[in-house]
């Protein structure tokens, strides 16, 4: 996967620099910020956005009044196509994921993506929307290659009823749901479940080779990485709760099917 551009790309730059000009290892400048040497990892390297406050702490331990920050602000409005999120997921283990608005990008059809890209007020101009599309599907291609991840996820019943298109598109979308394969489970998590712990939002969990586990709360309008353990370690239990309280998988491929013959 190729790393940011732009301001993201040269805000890792810069603080590697400077770092290196400190005399300092990044362990070294992780103990003097409040992120892990992982985080600091991940944005020297620009595969993600300096999560915000970083660029002022860095002015002042390295005597750079206003410069780190402000290139931390155009890094925050780097429209690169290489997200914080992109990177991880596409060398996880495993992810784990939530969502109650939407069927997740990993496990969306072609006309499913595309209708949603097309709902009022986020129209795309259609070379856009091409490119949008064709990248939601090259982030799929994980879940067929070798030694892919496996993925667990748990859908808001919600998902179901919310016609996104039109009814072919949801017929599509909601047989693609059923679809067995041994690295992907699926689950339902019903009306009668009630409120649980990830109710304020959309939580992604990745496993990654000889790193700590990261999340990945999706918000609008951008998500955000966490990788602060206790962070990490709420989100977890808010997963294992919504997993708990959703259906099996085979109980779950039942209620799809009872939606798929309403459409």
């Amino acid at each position: 996967m190729a790393n940011s551009s732009g301001f993201v790309s040269y805000f890792g730059t810069e603080l590697r620099r400077h770092r290196e000009r400190m005399g300092w290892p990044r362990e070294q400048l992780a103990e003097r910020v409040p992120w892990s040497v992982w985080t600091v990892a991940s944005v020297e390297q620009g595969r993600r956005k300096p999560p915000p406050g970083l660029g002022e702490h860095a002015d002042a331990l390295f005597n750079l009044p206003g410069v780190m920050a402000e290139l931390s602000k155009k890094a925050q409005d780097d429209s690169s196509p290489f997200g914080d999120f992109v990177d991880p997921e596409q060398r996880a283990l495993s992810i784990r994921l939530f969502d109650m608005r939407v069927v997740p990008g990993l496990l969306q059809t072609p006309a499913y993506a595309r209708a949603l890209n097309q709902m009022p007020g986020r129209e795309l101009p259609p070379q856009e929307l091409d490119g949008v599309v064709r990248r939601r599907m090259e982030r799929q291609q994980i879940l067929d290659r070798e030694n892919a991840p496996t993925l667990h996820t748990v859908i808001d019943e919600a998902v179901l009823c919310r016609r996104i298109g039109d009814c072919q598109v949801m017929r599509e979308q909601l047989a693609a749901l059923c679809r067995s394969r041994p690295n992907v489970t699926v689950q339902v998590l019903p009306f009668s479940a009630g409120s649980h712990d990830a109710v304020t939002g959309p939580i992604t969990l990745m496993r990654l080779p000889d790193e700590p586990d990261v999340a990945y709360a999706d918000g609008w309008p951008e998500g955000q990485l966490i990788d602060t353990p206790a962070e990490v370690f709420r989100a977890q239990q808010a997963f294992e709760q919504v997993a708990t309280l959703a259906l099996p998988p085979d109980l779950t491929r039942e209620m799809i099917q009872a939606y798929l013959e309403e459409e």
